[in-house]
């Protein structure tokens, strides 16, 4: 028995995969998504090439760590988007264009480290997979330089250029762009706005940003079809959503794995953390606005309403922010770090006011907290949206709140039990899967190394052109035969009638002879 057991242990072994996993992004939350895949793969016995901004301290020895963190300089620093989204007020067009530009040079950043640049011109190197989250989508080249298959992979949902790119249309009313401040419902200014954005994305999108990257990815690669054939390759996207939250229509290719994939098992909250919790026989609150808003980023009128509703709660306050604040309430702890998911499961925790991002979002529903969404940068406006269509939570903006708004919206959400008991049942169907969004990542990740990719998930024709799409030819064509026919009926009747009336008149001079 023993010896078979070692067998199968050294058959897993020796059966390794070797996967790169290039996650460019500059944003812990999304890094931290990931880490159960990599250390599960690991586990599993494959060997793991990571590109990550945000590097594990403690990792397997079959797991190689390249840091990327660097990149947040160019984040925070040079662009600092939060501060061009507050300022923009979730205008999505000018967030777009600002994601472009600051990924854009990410990228080239990244790809021009040394340690990178050894990986790219290594001729004896080799990988059976490469994944890369799609944004930014440059680097799904690694799987063109090492000609093997790739898996795209998302913390968010999927924006819909992507989806249009791998031939899954999606209507702009019914489905707006994952940066949109709005979900359903849209009233007209709101589609038109949303068909306008779709339209961008189709047509200028394409020609100027698609012409950019190709650009960028032949300064580091050298010669390679364009980013949009690469993309096109893909086996499998694998998308941290659920059904609960997203009805988009995705083909076989496209596998959710949301529902609380990096959610990990209730570990021991540090001594002075757990001592204020255990004393909040009161209540507390729990206040984060997640890693990419500073506090830099909080205006000095909102910072005062923060702190003048706090003072007149009778709960207590756990505030995550990276920088001290004079004069704080006593019934408020500001702390730099905080271990997020452990906080939101303590029995005392009775609301999240959040900037909704997504991971904090699935945190506060699996923990069963109700959320105050104060949305700041990407996705977090759609998030809150989706947040407040379903009764678990309330939305405030940032630009109009006032002491008021403030005080009220935490109160109602406290007292107000309907909140908590919808916010349990979204819990219990986001558990309630066949597997477990790990699992279902896993085995994904697996079936494309054992098939060598997975093509067949996909329409093979992925270019069909809009005119084609929409059957505006076959719809022109049958106008055309229609007309045609018309005018045909209307040329015999007119030939009938002057025959008619020809008729009658030989008729009526015959009678008058």
């Amino acid at each position: 028995m023993l010896r078979i057991f070692l067998l199968w242990f050294l058959m897993q072994i020796t059966s390794g995969a070797r996967i790169l996993a290039v996650i460019g992004n500059p944003s812990y939350s999304h890094q931290l998504f990931y880490r159960p895949i990599w250390l599960e793969l690991a586990k599993r016995g494959h060997d793991i090439v990571l590109l990550t901004t945000d590097p594990m301290a403690e990792v397997p020895t079959n797991i190689k760590q390249i840091n990327l963190h660097f990149a947040y300089d160019i984040r925070h620093n040079k662009y600092d988007l939060a501060k061009k989204m507050r300022d923009c007020n979730f205008n999505i067009f000018t967030l777009m264009n600002s994601f472009q530009s600051m990924f854009h040079d990410i990228v080239d950043k990244e790809l021009s480290s040394p340690e990178v640049q050894i990986l790219i011109r290594n001729k004896n190197e080799h990988f059976d997979l490469v994944i890369t989250e799609y944004l930014p989508a440059t680097l799904t080249a690694f799987s063109e330089r090492f000609k093997c298959p790739f898996i795209t992979i998302f913390s968010t949902e999927v924006d819909n250029y992507y989806h249009q790119v791998l031939g899954n249309m999606l209507n702009p009313v019914l489905y707006p762009e994952l940066m949109a401040p709005y979900e359903i419902n849209l009233n007209f200014e709101q589609r038109l706005s949303s068909t306008l954005y779709w339209l961008y994305n189709s047509f200028y999108k394409q020609s100027s940003w698609d012409r950019m990257d190709d650009a960028l990815l032949k300064k580091h690669f050298g010669p390679l079809p364009p980013l949009k054939e690469i993309v096109r390759n893909v086996s499998v996207v694998l998308v941290n959503s659920h059904h609960v939250f997203s009805s988009k229509p995705m083909g076989p290719g496209f596998i959710r794995i949301g529902g609380g994939l990096h959610v990990s098992q209730k570990n021991e909250l540090p001594k002075d953390i757990k001592t204020f919790l255990d004393s909040a026989v009161e209540g507390l609150i729990y206040f984060s606005l997640g890693t990419n808003v500073r506090s830099r980023n909080i205006q000095q009128n909102s910072l005062n309403t923060f702190l003048n509703v706090f003072r007149r709660l009778p709960f207590k306050i756990l505030w995550k922010l990276d920088a001290d604040i004079p004069d704080i309430p006593t019934n408020v702890k500001i702390i730099k770090w905080v271990p997020q998911q452990d906080v939101l499961k303590h029995k005392n925790v009775k609301l999240f006011i959040t900037q909704c991002g997504a991971q904090s979002m699935e945190e506060s529903i699996l923990a069963e907290v109700p959320l105050l969404a104060i949305p700041f940068v990407s996705d977090q406006k759609m998030n809150s949206q989706k947040i407040v269509n379903r009764g678990l939570g309330i939305e405030i903006d940032r630009t109009t709140m006032t002491d008021q708004i403030l005080y009220e919206s935490i109160m109602e959400l406290i007292n107000n039990e309907s909140y908590k008991k919808r916010v349990k049942k979204t819990a219990m169907l986001l558990k309630d899967e066949p597997m477990s969004g790990l699992e279902k990542a896993i085995w994904w990740i697996e079936y494309v190394i054992r098939h060598k990719g997975a093509k067949h998930l996909w329409h093979p024709n992925l270019d069909l052109p809009l005119y084609k799409y929409f059957l505006l030819d076959v719809f022109g064509f049958l106008l055309l035969v229609i007309f045609v026919l018309s005018y045909m009926i209307y040329m015999v009747c007119n030939f009938l009638r002057k025959k008619f009336v020809s008729s009658s008149k030989v008729v009526v001079k015959a009678k008058k002879c």
